[in-house]
């Protein structure tokens, strides 16, 4: 079942996305079962909505590749998110 996932992740400036954007490398090769992808800042924190074919494929992508990339952007492990299921 599609899924949809909010992800905030408090303090995240535009630079730092930047750098998880191109060590995760996902604008190259596209997640496994994700969808769409949407981030915007409020306040200092960035946010980011998905679609994605399930939930075990957005976790998938967090312990395989967001994770990884977040440290080597400087930014702790992939935030929790929070699963919505699509209608």
């Amino acid at each position: 079942m599609v899924v949809v996932a909010h992800v905030v992740l408090p303090g995240v400036t535009k630079e730092q996305y930047g750098r998880v954007r191109d060590a995760v490398g996902w604008l190259d090769e596209a997640p496994a079962g994700g969808i769409s992808h949407l981030t915007w800042w409020d306040g200092g924190d960035c946010h980011n909505i998905d679609a994605w074919d399930s939930e075990q494929a957005f976790n998938n992508f967090g312990e395989d590749r967001l994770g990884p990339g977040m440290a080597k952007g400087g930014r702790p492990g992939p935030t929790p998110g929070h699963f919505l299921p699509s209608p």
